[in-house]
């Protein structure tokens, strides 16, 4: 989708983070499209290509569920006209509340309501809150809504708590928060080839560093690959049966024996299979990888 240019129109305005764009984040974005169709106006997300906490706290900053092409081809499609996504600086990070308003957001974009969630912190170490959100949009002339949580199952969604459950390999629940399975993309590069010697070659991709993995070990996943959805066996890990094995993302893919190098394919997790193992000899790995196959076969392609 080709992005539009901004040209000074009335808009709604979303403020936040969006990692993930999970269903909390699609609540507000649909907020703000109702409200831009009732009121007239055009409509918006403003964002960061940094997370602030790279700055602000760099040891603490959370490896992300999205990258930023990702993130904002999801608002786009959302129906949201513009996505700015802006860089976070010291200057930016240093504005108190009232002047990262007036100085930076009034000045930038012709905002007649501001969307955003209930824990909506912003300026100086967060000191602004909803409630000064509020009283700078009486003084200033534009409204203020407030979404409150999106609660599913007795949680709050929040990314950091799709974060925990994708790290913690729990990739099977992550759906129902996220609105979709969690999924990485990537480029296949060259291995050690070992799965080929062993007549089970794998595809190893090449990722985004600071996005989040799920923990070590064997996913039943969805592979994704110029229009087709392949079944897919992905090992990440370290391969412990070998010494200072590099970590990797292998996927061994059902059914398809093209050569994919140098293309990109999606990863889209389903369920944990089992936890990364240690093996005494290159024999055992190969058969309890013949039978991870197998099972997978049984259970999920059949």
């Amino acid at each position: 989708m080709t992005a539009k240019t901004y040209h000074g129109e009335e808009m709604v305005l979303a403020l936040g983070f969006f990692d993930g764009v999970h269903l909390g984040h699609r609540a507000l974005l649909q907020k703000t499209k109702e409200l831009g169709q009732r009121f007239g106006y055009k409509t918006g997300v403003m964002t960061f290509k940094e997370h602030p906490l790279e700055l602000i706290f760099p040891n603490y900053t959370p490896w992300l569920i999205t990258s930023n092409a990702q993130k904002e081809a999801m608002i786009q499609e959302d129906g949201i006209d513009f996505v700015f996504l802006n860089p976070f600086t010291e200057k930016l990070m240093k504005l108190t509340p009232e002047k990262f308003i007036t100085d930076y957001l009034l000045k930038k974009y012709n905002v007649k309501v501001i969307v955003v969630g209930f824990n909506y912190n912003f300026g100086y170490k967060g000191a602004g809150t909803t409630a000064t959100l509020v009283e700078l949009g009486k003084k200033y002339g534009f409204a203020v809504e407030i979404l409150p949580p999106f609660i599913i199952n007795t949680h709050p969604i929040s990314s950091t708590f799709i974060r925990e459950l994708i790290s913690c390999g729990q990739v099977d629940e992550v759906k129902t928060f996220l609105g979709r399975n969690y999924a990485l993309s990537g480029i296949v590069v060259q291995g050690k080839g070992l799965g080929h010697q062993y007549g089970i070659p794998t595809a190893n991709i090449k990722l985004d560093k600071k996005l989040i993995l799920p923990n070590t070990g064997v996913y039943y996943t969805h592979v994704h690959y110029q229009g087709q959805c392949l079944h897919g066996l992905t090992n990440l890990g370290f391969n412990p049966t070998f010494e200072k094995h590099p970590f990797s993302i292998e996927t061994y893919i059902y059914d398809f024996d093209a050569d994919i190098y140098n293309h990109e394919i999606t990863i889209e997790f389903i369920k944990k299979i089992r936890d990364e193992i240690k093996f005494d000899t290159i024999d055992d790995l190969i058969g309890q990888i013949r039978m991870d196959i197998d099972q997978i076969r049984k259970d999920f392609i059949k």
